[in-house]
């Protein structure tokens, strides 16, 4: 009866620590607008899959956008059909993503190590500067590591039970979504994983464990009925995805190139990685060590079966360390992000540690953390003094936003209790104590980066712009935008036009004559759309009759507004180029002039990507004549309008 009792408490103390790591990695996804370009991107494509009910060829402002594999496209465009389009939606798969990565490696830490250790990794993992701060922004990376991690776990039990049929399928399939999530590189994971179990044995034999043939039959199965539906819609894609978006990515030579701003040196790339593992960096040391001699251990022929297995996942889990981090260095296409799918096996490490502390072993290494971050509280501490101040000296456009003070001064409170709270209480071997004030420091620390993220929205953001002049220009101008190397901010415009686009569309074209429509046009007139719940929507026409091609209406009745672009507005901000037509709302800055020039009401929206040092490309570079001064600032965004706008504006 206690045995039961007693593993009901443990379950519930469990379940308690992982419903707490999903409030703190959910929360506050819904308290900024989408970031561009990254979120405008991903958001805007899914969006668009909801819009014109075609899930195989990824769509961003109007257009195809074949740059990237679907999955995380699926995944977003499955919560807004369920929950609606708006920010909470959009990040909340990517949010479950990163908590599912916490229960894996909770369930593996515990199998291997026990109970302590999984209690920490849950911890030390969802409160890690890295993982916490990608669960709340649309990249690929933390659900590819989450993937990966699942399938290192599943190989791992192959190697305890080779014939089992769930965790050799599992395997292959989550392979599978992690090449429909990132693209190939994700079978270098794999390769490297087989092959390093191969390499301890000693025996490639070994890699008959696997399945290798059969189990990559099941990925290319997970993979290939996309691949085939999109290759045959957009002719071109596979030869475009894999040698532009995979092999030209990793030499760097890619169009569009990354963005400057996310790319970083390999000594710069090291440190970020270490500062995606705050705040239990400083564990890492030791940790490995000690995992490096029970790795060596479990080689030995005369190991028991127990040592042998943990070596195993040792090898496994190590290949998931090491080779985002490793893979990269060489490289200068690394950008600082690449390094995320590296924290759970880290993560792992350090919660290892922690139980070795917890049972009275490890005591130097215990007490010379204890002292580290004992010092690096006390050294936030007196950060109080000058660092917030130093925060906007290097940030001057920061200087007069509210909040932004206080903000980085409590997250230096939080940080500070956190680090010298938990170094304290492991200077007096209460580790448990100990932990639970780093999460507290950390979680507190978080709830103010959130805040921090809705404070610096207009900067990182069109939300505010968009919302305040859709909000004054009631007669659906034309949108145009400056451009940039990416389409996201002008996916992330249109996302905030329309959201969920005009229903029940009743035109006297076909949807199909109008999206046919080659190119944008000067605009003769306007027409009323009859809308299946009444209203009437009055959109410019072609000289031809067809709608402007910055209208879509897509062939399951649904109307939305994109946003032109300019595809010679500078070197730096050239658009991408896909297989098949350059899009409609490609235009030119003559034809902007045009436009300009005519009686439809057009805006236009500067690049806020843009260095504001750089005299080559000063913010007036591309301004249509006669813009004036601009009908809104907000940020570094600065929106024009031509005549008819600013009557519009002006009533």
């Amino acid at each position: 009866m206690q045995s039961v009792k007693l593993s009901r408490y443990i379950e519930w103390i469990d379940g308690g620590l992982l419903f707490a790591a999903l409030l703190l990695l959910t929360y506050g996804l819904e308290k900024y607008g989408l970031f561009e370009p990254h979120e405008g991107h991903f958001a805007g494509v899914a969006r668009e899959m909801i819009l014109r009910g075609n899930w195989v060829t990824p769509t961003l402002n109007g257009a195809p956008y074949l740059n990237k594999p679907p999955l995380l496209y699926w995944s977003i465009a499955t919560s807004f059909k369920l929950f609606g389009f708006h920010e909470f939606a959009a990040r909340i798969p990517i949010a479950l993503a990163g908590w599912l990565g916490v229960v894996v490696a909770w369930w593996w830490s515990r199998q291997i190590w026990g109970v302590v250790a999984s209690r920490a990794t849950v911890i030390l993992l969802s409160t890690s500067v890295g993982w916490f701060i990608f669960a709340h922004q649309l990249l690929i990376d933390e659900l590819l590591g989450t993937l990966l991690l699942g399938m290192m776990y599943c190989l791992w039990r192959l190697t305890v039970q080779p014939k089992s049929h769930i965790f050799f399928v599992a395997a292959y399939l989550l392979l599978g979504l992690a090449v429909l999530a990132k693209g190939i590189l994700a079978l270098a994971f794999w390769a490297a994983g087989c092959g390093a179990i191969a390499l301890t044995y000693r025996r490639w034999q070994t890699v008959g464990l696997f399945r290798p043939l059969l189990g990559i039959c099941i990925s290319a199965a997970t993979v290939a009925p996309w691949c085939v539906a999109v290759e045959r819609d957009n002719p071109g894609f596979l030869q475009y995805f894999l040698l532009n978006e995979n092999f030209k990515r990793v030499l760097d030579t890619r169009w569009p190139p990354d963005y400057s701003i996310s790319k970083i040196s390999p000594w710069g790339y090291v440190a970020v990685s270490a500062l995606w593992c705050l705040p239990w960096v400083f564990v890492l040391p030791p940790a490995l060590q000690s995992l490096y001699h029970a790795w060596r251990r479990g080689l030995s022929s005369q190991s028991p079966s127990n040592d042998r297995q943990r070596s195993d996942a040792l090898t496994l889990l190590g290949v998931l360390a090491a080779l985002p981090i490793l893979m990269f260095l060489p490289l200068s296409s690394r950008l600082y992000y690449y390094s995320i799918p590296a924290l759970p096996p880290l993560a792992m490490a350090a919660g290892h540690w922690w139980s070795t502390a917890w049972h009275g072993k490890s005591e130097r290494a215990r007490v010379w953390i204890g002292w580290v971050m004992v010092g690096l509280g006390v050294a936030i501490a007196t950060g109080l003094i000058w660092l917030p101040q130093r925060v906007i000296g290097f940030f001057p456009e920061l200087a007069q936003t509210q909040g932004v003070q206080t903000i980085v001064t409590v997250q230096l409170i939080g940080l500070g209790v956190g680090f010298v709270g938990s170094g304290i209480f492991l200077l007096r071997e209460q580790l448990a104590i100990a932990l639970v004030l780093l999460w507290f420091g950390f979680g507190t620390t978080w709830a103010t980066v959130i805040q921090g993220f809705k404070t610096v929205q207009d900067f990182r953001s069109s939300k505010t712009l968009v919302l305040q002049a859709k909000d004054r220009l009631q007669d659906a101008p034309l949108w145009i935008f400056e451009g940039s190397r990416e389409l996201g901010v002008a996916g992330s415009m249109s996302f905030y036009l329309n959201p969920s686009g005009f229903s029940g569309f009743k035109g006297t074209k076909s949807a199909d004559s109008i999206l046919a429509a080659p190119k944008m046009s000067a605009v003769r007139s306007t027409r009323a759309i009859g809308l299946s719940d009444g209203r009437s929507l009055q959109t410019p026409t072609r000289p031809d009759g067809a709608i402007s091609a910055d209208w879509v209406v897509t062939p399951i009745g649904i109307l939305y507004q994109t946003v032109a672009v300019l595809t010679d507005a500078g070197s730096n901000r050239l658009p991408p180029s896909f297989p098949g037509e350059p899009p409609p709302t490609l235009i030119t800055k003559a034809q902007m002039q045009q436009f300009w020039s005519s009686d439809r009401p057009v805006v236009f929206v500067t690049d806020f990507l843009r260095r504001p040092d750089d005299p080559r490309d000063p913010p007036t570079l591309n301004l249509p004549k006669d813009a004036g001064e601009p009908l809104l600032e907000i940020g570094p965004r600065k929106l024009y309008g031509n005549a008819s706008a600013r009557k519009l504006w002006l009533k």
